[in-house]
């Protein structure tokens, strides 16, 4: 799966991954993201509904960098608030597109509480 079904369509019982406040993730993984996990999800959490199909959302926000550069709303998390010109918006989008769409398999380890994303690098 990649990374951003990963993100909004596994759960623990009733919760998605960035609910689950008594997980923690692990990442096994060769090539680092561009993103931290945390910016990750609020990202996610701001332009995809969680659980939701692929039909229902619009993909275009983890697939095409020249649309998330224009409708993203930048000001919507701190992180991203600071990126004022256009390359760095356009920077943000294409690196963003590519951490969300890198190949993850996601184990959830009960045992230990935590979410192990293994990427296939």
């Amino acid at each position: 799966m990649k990374l951003y079904q990963g993100l909004t369509q596994v759960q623990v019982n009733d919760t998605m991954i960035s609910d689950a406040h008594d997980f923690t993730i692990a990442t096994e993984l060769t090539k680092p993201l561009h993103y931290s996990p945390s910016l990750l999800y609020r990202y996610i959490d701001h332009v995809l509904k969680a659980g939701s199909r692929h039909d229902q959302n619009n993909l275009k926000f983890v697939s095409d960098p020249a649309f998330i550069g224009e409708n993203y709303d930048y000001k919507s998390d701190p992180e991203t608030a600071k990126l004022t010109d256009f390359e760095d918006k356009m920077t943000f989008a294409r690196n963003v597109v590519e951490d969300l769409n890198r190949h993850v398999a996601i184990n959830l380890d009960t045992k230990l509480n935590r979410f192990e994303f293994l990427f296939v690098d």
